[in-house]
This record gives C-alpha cells, structure tokens and sequence, in this order.
C-alpha cells in the first residue's frame, strides 16, 4: 500500500479519515491541509478528478489535524473519495492541479455502512492504562481492554471477538491484535507509542463468510455476513507532558459529563486555538466548573461577548494557580454555531480555552442537548458531577464567587 489517506472509522452516515503529514510542519509554522471529497460514480472510478460529475467539493481549507470526520453521507452506492493537500498561503486560489493532491492509500473508493450493518455493530470497548501488571519491555505499557458480550439474535452462534489496535498517528492502519478470543477482556503488552493506541472488536460467528481484511482499507466490515467493526475505543497511552503514558478513559471528570462528549474523534478536543489536541482525560482532570459556550463569528453580539469572557476566563485561572486548594478550577468549551469551518477557525483563533471540533457529530448533539436557539449561550455546569447549575449565564454577571456556591465543599 502506498502513502496516502486511510480510513479510520465509518457508520452509515459518515467516514472518518487520517493521512500522513505533508510537508516540513514545525511550531512555528504548523502545517494546514486542504481536504475534499467526492461521490464515487461507478466501480471502475479511480477517484481522478476530470470536471463534471468527478469534481471535488472542499471540506476545509485551513485543518490544523490530520484526522477529519465527514457527516451526513449518503446516496452513495460506489463510495467516497477524499484528497487532501497542503493548504495554499493564498485561500481563495483554486487552481490547484490534480497531482497536488494526496489521495487513497488503497486507490479504492471508502465506504459507508448499510442500516442493518450499523445496527448489528458491538459497541465500542474500554481501553485503560493497566498500572497492577508489569511490562516485560522497558520503556512500555500495558493496555486493558474490555467490551460487553453481543447481544444479537444470532449470538448463538458466538465464537468469540476478534480485537484490532490502530495506532493514533496519521499513517497508520488497523492491525489485528488475536483473530478469536473466547473472554471479554485482554491485556495487550509491550505498548511504546507516545501517540497511544485505539481498539476495536466484533463478534466472530459460526458459518460467516468474507472475513477478508483487505476489505478494511475501505470499510469497517471484512465483507460477506461478518458483522462490522465496533467505533474504536478511546485512546489509551497518550504521552504527558511529563512524558509518561495516560489514558483517556482515566479521568477525575464525572461520567455523566464525559457522556456529552460521546463519539468525539479520538476522545480529544481541540486546544491551543486549533493547533493542538488533548484529551478528555487531562481536559476535564480537577475541573470544578465546565462551561459551554455557544457562539458564532457571524453574530455581532457573540463577537462583543467572547472578550469579556477571555477576561474572566484568564482572571479565574490566574486566581486558581494563586491558591489551588482554596480556589476552583474551571474549564470553557467552545460549541460552534458558525456556518463553515473556516469561520470557526477565524473566531475560535481568538479564544483562550478548549472547543468541540467543527465538523464532529458531537458539536451537533451538544447544541441540541443546550436547547441552542439563539447566540450567544453560556451553560454552566458542575465538573464533579456533570449537573447543570445554570442554563444561560449570558446576561448574568460573570463571577466566580456567585458560580462557586453551586458546588458542594471538597471531600
């Protein structure tokens, strides 16, 4: 297989997809990628741009990542192409040849799901650090992985699960960690990656046929009557700044307000006004107060908003660092209701805090979950327990003394 993009996940409805860094990226100049898709049109389309019905639409001109989840796919019975290239310096340049372009690793179109397909996937295991076994490697970890039994009408026919790992780096695919495992957990050893790593699982059937893993270069089923791959696992390993692994399922946050983040790529929200990534983990980690903010660049009072919320933002984090045990800890998540990305990555350059990436599923669950009709909206909520403590703090004054007295003392 050559270089090139490499499917990560799909469901009936949507692909996601990483590729390996372009160019020569350092901090002072981060890379940024321009990403298109297309509809395959027939069997034998190679997924060569020639005009007409072959030509690309833009996803994004300005991605900081090199992971991207495109939704609301359907009507697409051959697949879906995508390419990706290093984003102009000019963003209204458009005439970009074909050969600019980085395409599919596997030269075949990547597909989605069927309804039933989706429906009859296990869902996703739980991948933890293990810190009570020892790894035989130095400079390694160990890895629990765990998934619920299926649950089908033909579970019967059960012969145990087949695991797969990835991982979490732009160049690679998913490897087969045991073809059928009779429990419902395993120990995985000898883990070096700084990155970490992502699981995957699905039942192993009596009388299947397909099973062919070439078929997951571009689709999370092996074809035949095989039941799909379940959506990866939260990345477990990632390296901390101290440089010693973490995982993402690890976490002092509460689990109620970790479940609004259901289905967020990797487990990682956005930091650093787009140019990194950080886990849940150490996002929410000694968190007191989580606040989600809604709002759009297109909306003037939005734009008046936001810096009257840096400033709090910045003086409640300086008041924090002065007195930790007395003083609590807060977080502000940016939800976007702005209408592409490129907006949203103009407006969320100016904020200090975290965000729910533009094109995840999970930014289109939070604001129905926020009841959102209109911007700005500021909910606040309990970091320990995931409780709401105030539906809109817009329009209320922003003070860490009136927001304190809705949690309960520490233990």
């Amino acid at each position: 297989m050559s270089e090139g993009i490499l499917l990560v996940d799909a469901d009936d409805t949507s692909i996601t997809v990483t590729w390996p860094p372009i160019g020569k990226p350092s901090k002072s100049n981060p890379p940024k990628y321009s990403l298109q898709y297309r509809p395959s049109t027939s069997a034998s389309d190679d997924g060569k741009d020639s005009g007409g019905s072959f030509l690309y639409t833009s996803l994004s001109t300005d991605l900081t990542v090199t992971t991207a989840r495109k939704n609301n796919l359907t009507g697409a019975g051959h697949g879906f192409w995508f390419r990706v290239s290093a984003a102009t310096k000019i963003k209204t340049r458009v005439d970009k040849s074909s050969m600019d372009y980085m395409g599919h690793a596997c030269r075949r179109s990547f597909q989605v799901l069927t309804m039933m397909e989706q429906s009859r996937r296990m869902q996703a295991p739980k991948a933890r650090l293990d810190l009570s076994t020892a790894s035989p490697t130095p400079n390694s970890y160990v890895a629990h992985v765990s998934w619920e039994p299926y649950q089908g009408d033909d579970a019967p026919l059960l012969l145990g699960y087949k695991l797969q790992m990835r991982e979490n780096a732009g160049t690679s695919g998913w490897v087969t960690v045991a073809p059928c495992l009779s429990g419902t957990e395993v120990r995985k050893k000898n883990l070096t990656s700084p990155n970490g790593y992502s699981f995957r699982v699905r039942p192993v059937l009596k009388g299947e046929t397909g099973g062919s893993e070439s078929n997951l270069e571009t689709s999370v089923s092996e074809g035949g009557t095989t039941i799909p791959f379940s959506c990866s696992s939260g990345i477990v390993g990632v390296a901390s700044s101290s440089g010693s692994a973490v995982s993402s399922s690890a976490t002092s946050a509460s689990g109620e307000l970790l479940k609004l983040f259901k289905r967020l790529p990797n487990d990682c929200l956005l930091s650093n006004g787009g140019r990194d990534k950080i886990s849940l983990s150490n996002a929410f980690s000694k968190v007191d107060l989580v606040f989600l903010y809604a709002s759009a660049h297109w909306c003037p009072p939005c734009r008046r908003y936001t810096p009257q919320l840096v400033q709090f933002y910045n003086d409640a984090k300086k008041l924090y660092k002065s007195d930790p045990k007395r003083l609590h800890q807060i977080e502000i998540v940016f939800v976007s209701t702005d209408h592409d990305i490129n907006e949203f990555g103009k407006y969320y350059a100016t904020m200090p805090w975290l965000a729910v990436p533009f094109d995840s599923e999970t930014r289109e669950r939070l604001l129905a979950w926020m009841n959102v009709t209109s911007v700005p909206r500021l909910m606040c909520l309990d970091g320990r327990t995931g409780k709401v403590v105030e539906t809109n703090s817009v329009g209320r004054a922003l003070d860490m003394a009136r927001f304190s007295k809705y949690l309960r003392p520490r233990a």
